[in-house]
């Protein structure tokens, strides 16, 4: 990582909307559906439920972005890596493929924020099946795969949450920051 610029995450306001608009139609334009617009994204909706997003710059670019919210549906945790996307061209940004997900921007930059900003148990959710979105499926086999390391724990394996089957995973907070140190370390982070 010495050769790339450090990413500076912060926590979403107002002052960043026209960059994360600027965001929203490259992100667009690569097929993320999800994040193609603010409305797609439920920006509104998410800080007004008390939730927050969070965006990595480069430079003056937003690259990635991914939010956090209640999730009292499941109980008393928040749902944290919402919405969360990269960039194409920034999906392997650290250059260090990892087993644990530590290359993923949003789960290496985003998520200690979020339990920051929650101070709750945090859960993430992946759809089961979505034909519209690949990257869905992508996600919920790398959740899968996390979960045998004990990173984190399944508590609905499948349940319908907002019109969509989808299983919860429920982060393992210190297993998470043991392998977050472990890949700072052997990377030079």
């Amino acid at each position: 990582m010495d050769s790339k610029e450090r990413l500076k995450t912060v926590a979403y306001s107002h002052q960043h909307r026209e960059h994360l608009i600027e965001f929203c139609n490259e992100a667009g334009e690569q097929g993320y559906k999800n994040n193609q617009s603010l409305e797609a994204m439920r920006l509104d909706w998410c800080i007004s439920t008390g939730g927050q997003f969070f965006l990595s710059y480069l430079g003056d670019k937003i690259i990635s972005v991914s939010g956090c919210h209640p999730l009292p549906e499941v109980g008393d945790y928040f749902r944290v890596l919402f919405r969360g996307a990269t960039l194409n061209q920034y999906q392997n940004y650290y250059g260090v493929p990892s087993k644990t997900h530590m290359g993923s921007i949003p789960f290496y930059d985003h998520l200690p924020l979020q339990l920051d900003w929650a101070n709750k148990d945090l859960v993430v959710t992946t759809n089961w099946d979505n034909p519209d979105i690949k990257s869905m499926g992508h996600s919920h086999r790398v959740f899968k795969l996390l979960a045998r390391q004990g990173l984190v724990t399944c508590l609905e394996e499948k349940i319908n949450l907002f019109n969509t089957d989808q299983s919860v995973w429920k982060i393992n907070i210190d297993a998470y920051f043991t392998a977050r140190e472990g890949y700072r370390v052997r990377n030079g982070f």
